[in-house]
């Protein structure tokens, strides 16, 4: 080859090199993707309340002592609802049924009974209802049990009952002793002063002087 010719061609040679390697480069980096963007998480939708299971009534675990309490309150609530004379009528029914079974009345009716006397509360009303609810609340019988424990409240109420009216008399009775305790005093200090003017009346006759023509 010419020398003329060599750098030309070095310099072609070299171009054609640069060329080729830059399409390798070219054929062989891969173009970057644009990034895409997560999705945002979606939240889970909330679960629906679950309603709570019907619960099933309980069925009525009363004792006998709470039937018993629940049918006294039922009576009392009669009682206060009914006059005077209604309530006489209930206790002569009452009476009469204890009166014919005496000792062994039924105990429904002795608390009726002494209930209903406890609520007109006339003269002697409360001394009889307490005792007949003392044949029941000293009763050693099993089927008496259940009626002991509202016998009992009863009595208690009605014992305190009685303290309260003795307190009252008892109060009442120490005024009227007062009262006539002053009285006696009064009558007294009113015959002393009697007495005194009496005195004085007597007292400025005798030492009034006599007429001057009296005296010799």
């Amino acid at each position: 080859m010419p020398a003329e010719l060599r750098p030309a061609t070095t310099r072609a040679c070299a171009l054609a090199l640069a060329l080729a390697l830059a399409g390798c480069e070219t054929f062989t980096a891969a173009p970057h993707a644009p990034a895409v963007a997560a999705p945002a998480p979606v939240a889970a939708p909330a679960p629906a309340p679950v309603e709570p299971p019907l619960a099933e009534p309980k069925p009525d675990l009363a004792t006998p002592a709470d039937l018993v309490a629940r049918r006294l309150l039922g009576f009392h609530e009669h009682l206060l609802q009914i006059g005077p004379a209604e309530l006489a009528a209930n206790i002569n029914l009452l009476d009469g049924e204890v009166t014919q079974t005496s000792s062994a009345a039924a105990p429904d009716v002795v608390l009726d009974l002494a209930l209903a006397l406890a609520q007109q509360h006339g003269p002697g009303d409360l001394a009889r209802a307490s005792g007949l609810l003392e044949a029941i609340t000293q009763a050693q019988s099993s089927e008496m049990q259940p009626w002991q424990p509202m016998a009992r409240l009863l009595a208690g109420q009605i014992a305190d009952q009685r303290r309260l009216e003795d307190q009252l008399e008892q109060s009442a009775a120490q005024r009227r002793d007062t009262q006539r305790a002053i009285q006696q005093l009064t009558e007294k200090l009113e015959a002393l002063k009697a007495i005194e003017r009496s005195m004085n009346k007597r007292s400025a006759g005798a030492a009034k002087p006599a007429p001057a023509g009296e005296a010799h």
